[in-house]
């Protein structure tokens, strides 16, 4: 039988330990840390990032007044080991708390944008260059108090995918000494964002545990999937159930004060006593249902039966 010749349109290649090899050198893959995020995670995040861009830089033109821009930079992930090796210039860190995510998240920006940002607060141009030291004990309370309203445009902006609360602790300048949830092999999603303030620009990064985010950007995947005609059903499931319970019986009570007896006084009761009430003649009458008071009623009459009239509505306090 003659040899088989090699299928057109595919060049052979060498073969080494049952591998065929085009001559590029190996890399290392951990099978722990995925190559990228699923695409449908990726898109969610860009339009959380893109959210938060914009309504920070109308949060630092607000409080700053000069105008400001924020632009999505790059999303990638590395391990907290990697990415603290790389921070080589002067920074300040916020370390962050998402509750109910967790691990620990960072926020990032260098300590020239900082001094920028205080100069601008204390009513200065914040032109270059500024000092290269760390906050003092008057510029540290501005800084965390801009950093507190930045934690509300983010806790809003992740609003779609999870409710989060935001806080931070004490602010770093070495990040050495960052203590993470985890571990320094965890995974960390570092979004970065391009700042600029006046004439000034910086990259400011936005690190989150990425393992405790899956969980809550799957949650909202599985939610976005649902179909046109399944939202449908729901929605009409839903209309149906309210629809049924405006028509559920409630038996409602119009009552007089309650007052208080002996129990003596209770047990001599006979036909044709009268138990004098502490309700005035002018105050009106509770409306009750299941023990709850939601109105107020005169006592009247509607034809040949006995009648109230409602006086006025108990509107339910909503919590702060």
């Amino acid at each position: 039988m003659p040899p088989t010749a090699p299928r057109p349109g595919r060049a052979p290649g060498p073969k080494s330990g049952g591998l065929v090899t085009d001559g590029r050198l190996p890399s290392s893959y951990d099978f722990l840390r995925p190559a990228k995020l699923p695409r449908e995670h990726l898109r969610t995040l860009n339009m959380v990032f893109e959210t938060f861009a914009h309504r920070l830089a109308v949060l630092l033109t607000y409080n700053l007044r000069v105008v400001c821009r924020v632009t999505p930079f790059s999303v990638r992930h590395s391990s907290a080991e990697e990415h603290v090796a790389v921070l080589n210039e002067p920074i300040v860190i916020a370390p962050l708390t998402l509750e109910p995510l967790p691990g620990t998240a960072l926020l990032e920006l260098s300590r020239e944008t900082a001094m920028v940002c205080v100069d601008h607060l204390l009513g200065g141009s914040g032109g270059l260059p500024q000092p290269e030291r760390q906050l003092s004990e008057i510029e540290t309370p501005l800084i965390r108090d801009l950093l507190t309203d930045i934690l509300a445009e983010l806790r809003d902006s992740f609003a779609v995918v999870e409710d989060i609360y935001p806080s931070f602790g004490a602010l770093e300048y070495d990040p050495q000494l960052v203590q993470f949830g985890g571990g320094p092999a965890d995974t960390m999603l570092v979004a970065s964002f391009e700042l600029t303030v006046g004439e000034v620009s910086s990259i400011v990064s936005l690190c989150l545990p990425l393992q405790g985010l899956l969980p809550a950007l799957q949650r909202y995947h599985d939610q976005s999937a649902v179909s046109a005609s399944e939202r449908a059903a729901r929605q009409a499931a839903h209309q149906l159930l309210s629809n049924r319970l405006q028509e559920v019986p409630i038996d409602l009570s119009v009552r007089f004060d309650a007052i208080r007896m002996q129990s003596t006084a209770l047990l001599g009761l006979r036909p044709g006593d009268v138990v004098p009430l502490g309700h005035l003649v002018d105050r009106p009458l509770e409306i009750t249902a299941d023990g709850q008071v939601f109105g107020h009623a005169e006592a009247t009459k509607r034809g040949s039966r006995l009648a109230c009239h409602i006086v006025d509505i108990v509107q339910e306090e909503n919590p702060a």
